[in-house]
């Protein structure tokens, strides 16, 4: 059997792991009797077991989640590069429409202070402040989503376009892993900065 082969066996039975169709919870999910507790009268009903307050739709990742690693290794770069236009267009969208906001705020109080109203000088400073941090970012996140959106990639996953060997796979999966326990050691510094 040839390295292309065992490389397509190896990514199959990964995709099967990674399909949400394949998810034992999802399966569940969909025959509520089984969540019930129908299926098994000695297992208590799973009904309202978990109560506690999950996080806010706002705040979940898109669905299917996977890590940078199972992505990485496994999807085609073209589906990489696709999600990464959303996800930072998305954040682009929302930084030009607070930029906006603030910019529309800076000018209802300028237009006040010139009517003659009395406004606080410090409120016009921190909403030209607040705008230009805005403005700053969004201009960074378009210049990012144009660099992304013009880059040339293959649709074929990572193996593929490289078409590693299986010494090379290793190393390939052993890098990959590493950017990902950086990346997220990164993460954790900023959230706790």
């Amino acid at each position: 059997m040839g390295m292309r082969a065992r490389l397509g066996q190896w990514l199959r039975r990964v995709g099967d792991r990674l399909d949400p169709e394949r998810d034992p919870i999802l399966a569940l999910e969909r025959q509520p009797a089984l969540l019930a507790g129908a299926a098994n009268p000695k297992l208590p009903s799973m009904v309202g077991l978990d109560e506690a307050p999950g996080a806010s739709e706002d705040s979940l990742p898109s669905a299917p989640w996977q890590g940078v690693r199972e992505r990485a290794l496994s999807k085609s770069l073209l589906t990489l590069r696709s999600e990464a236009v959303y996800s930072l267009g998305a954040l682009h969208a929302a930084h030009l429409a607070a930029a906006a906001v603030f910019d529309d705020r800076r000018l209802a109080v300028a237009l006040a202070q010139r009517r003659g109203d009395p406004m606080d000088d410090e409120v016009l400073t921190k909403l030209a402040e607040a705008a230009s941090i805005w403005h700053r970012d969004s201009a960074s996140l378009g210049v990012a989503l144009t660099a992304i959106g013009t880059a040339q990639v293959p649709d074929l996953t990572l193996a593929e376009a490289l078409q590693v060997d299986d010494e090379e796979e290793a190393s390939l999966e052993a890098m990959v892993e590493g950017y990902q326990i950086e990346l997220q050691r990164q993460i954790l510094e900023e959230a706790e900065s």
